[in-house]
């Protein structure tokens, strides 16, 4: 099949490589191209296939962090000459078919298209790693434990499930861990992520009060996909929250603490959570001067949290649980997470130009490969 890789050209020319292009990712240029991936061997009646499962990719979602894996991985093979990796794949978020199943497999079967379940951090098969289940997607090809997949409704369309399972485990961790009730007032941070997204998408289902931070202006599209969160648009960059007549809120969301964490404490109330899943500068090469990183505030960030008896929560993705909750809830009339562009294998500079340089997308940018 064709997939979309990191090229070495180094190793691998334009003549061996189909649409080669090179796309600038915060001033890494990352050289992707299309390369012919072949079936690999799967004997569903080999014991070491028992409890595995060969998928074959439909549609793949870039998140925030493979950005950092995609740059580490054109920086790393770029090093090589005449040896070393002639190609990566990229990629977290899926949804593939079934094409074998090992003889333990019972809860899927051929033909059942599945998404990623990257249960964490209960281990739940000796020998299986938990966490996110793969970073190559991109591959098209995957040998995968069953307990890594869990299939989908007919009604969930390949855009969406390609889109799914790293936010939707995510926030449904952070909700229930967080102890949101409808009597909160919650305030969520950097709203544009896809992260938050899927978060106040699934607080608004619940008849939760939401308010929602942002720096950029918003379509009044995009406002009536999050309707009725209060959108709140702030300059990028502000130092300081203080200024913001915002008033107090019992419990903060933020996907990106190296951002909004010191500021965010000011805005809750005594005995207020605050609950993040991950930073923003995952890379030297991402942090901007609007960034605000005062390093120098950690003592009055500690003596804030202790004054006001705060609770700072963090969150790694979720529990099989918490996907396979976030799946039954789905309704295809209100989907959690918009679909911006849904582009062919031949646009791969395309794709990762608009998932990672389109400081305005509203949503994810899915690549889907010829059935």
């Amino acid at each position: 099949m064709k997939a979309l890789a990191v090229i070495n050209t180094n190793i691998l020319s334009s003549d061996m490589v189909e649409n080669m292009q090179t796309v600038d990712i915060r001033g890494t240029n990352v050289t992707c191209g299309v390369v012919d991936i072949p079936r690999p061997d799967f004997n569903p009646d080999a014991s070491e296939n028992d409890d595995f499962v060969l998928v074959r990719v439909l549609a793949f979602s870039c998140n925030y962090r493979d950005k950092a894996i995609i740059v580490k991985s054109q920086l790393e093979i770029g090093k090589d000459k005449a040896e070393g990796q002639a190609l990566s794949f990229f990629g977290s978020d899926f949804v593939a078919r079934v094409e074998e199943v090992g003889k333990n497999v019972t809860n899927l079967s051929k033909g059942m298209r599945v998404i990623p379940n990257c249960y964490y951090p209960y281990q739940e098969y000796e020998g299986v790693g938990t966490g996110v289940v793969t970073n190559e997607a991109s591959r098209g090809w995957l040998k995968l434990h069953k307990s890594k997949l869990l299939s989908i409704p007919d009604v969930m369309n390949d855009g969406v499930a390609a889109s799914f399972s790293i936010g939707a485990q995510t926030s449904e961790s952070m909700i229930r861990r967080s102890k949101v009730s409808q009597e909160d007032r919650v305030l969520v941070c950097s709203s544009r992520s896809n992260t938050s997204l899927f978060i106040i998408k699934r607080l608004l289902s619940m008849g939760v009060s939401v308010t929602a931070l942002t720096t950029s202006e918003w379509t009044e599209a995009e406002l009536e996909f999050v309707k009725p969160a209060a959108i709140i648009t702030i300059k990028r960059g502000l130092r300081d929250w203080d200024e913001l007549d915002i008033g107090k809120f019992d419990l903060v969301f933020d996907p990106f603490y190296d951002l909004n964490l010191l500021n965010s404490l000011t805005k809750l109330n005594f005995d207020g959570r605050y609950i993040t899943c991950g930073f923003k500068n995952q890379h030297e090469t991402f942090k901007e001067s609007t960034d605000n990183l005062d390093s120098d505030r950690f003592n009055q960030l500690m003596l804030t949290v202790m004054i006001f008896n705060l609770h700072i929560i963090g969150n790694c993705i979720g529990t099989t649980e918490d996907l396979q909750g976030a799946i039954n809830s789905f309704i295809p009339e209100n989907p959690p997470i918009v679909i911006e562009k849904n582009l062919e294998i031949t646009r791969g500079s395309e794709f990762l130009d608009a998932t990672y340089n389109h400081s305005n997308r509203f949503g994810k940018i899915v690549m889907h490969y010829a059935d």
